[in-house]
């Protein structure tokens, strides 16, 4: 009995695992397609579910059967596009190398005003929580409590200055390269952690 369950074992261990269904990965790139070509037209605020389902030509309940709101949706936008754009840069004051971000904002300014023009009415909410989750990763909670500043602190520092240089981008007028918003970012939160 025993040899038969170590072999059962040791298929499942190296058993592949299943590919997703090609039904279920178009439904999604049906999905994200309609949700960007509706972004790119109006508010992410004004913008509702029953829109998205007629522009991916799907139903209520595939939609929910996917993501359980939009702001599901736009936060798995988020993390598939927006976070990988953030690379951490290893004892840098400024912490993040957000430049192919920035890049993005100069390219697609209509969509990020989209999402985030209107405050915290808007998507900014849902901006903030993926970024604030992704900084959890990158500034994990010290040990000790004899830190200068909180490390929750330096998030909130970090996410601020952030979407302020994203903000500040997206003004009418605006035309600041990546790499001057990079530099604005990197000047900004190198000096206001300076003491950490």
């Amino acid at each position: 009995m025993k040899h038969k369950s170590q072999s059962v074992s040791k298929l499942t261990a190296s058993a592949p695992l299943p590919l997703p269904d090609v039904r279920v990965l178009q439904t999604r790139k049906n999905i994200d397609d309609a949700f960007v070509k509706l972004l790119l037209q109006r508010s992410y605020r004004n913008l509702r579910v029953s829109d998205i389902t007629r522009k991916a030509a799907i139903g209520r309940a595939t939609f929910y059967a996917h993501f359980s709101s939009k702001d599901e949706l736009l936060k798995s936008q988020l993390n598939r596009m927006l976070i990988p754009m953030l690379t951490p840069i290893p004892g840098s004051p400024s912490l993040i190398n957000c430049r192919a971000l920035f890049a993005h904002v100069r390219t697609a300014p209509k969509l990020f005003h989209s999402i985030m023009g209107e405050g915290e009415i808007s998507g900014l909410r849902v901006v903030s929580a993926a970024l604030e989750a992704w900084l959890d990763k990158l500034l994990p909670q010290p040990n000790t409590t004899d830190t200068p500043l909180p490390v929750s602190l330096v998030k909130r520092f970090v996410l601020s200055t952030l979407l302020t240089i994203v903000s500040h981008g997206l003004q009418p007028g605006s035309s600041d390269s990546a790499e001057a918003m990079q530099f604005q970012f990197e000047k900004l939160v190198s000096s206001g952690l300076a003491s950490r």
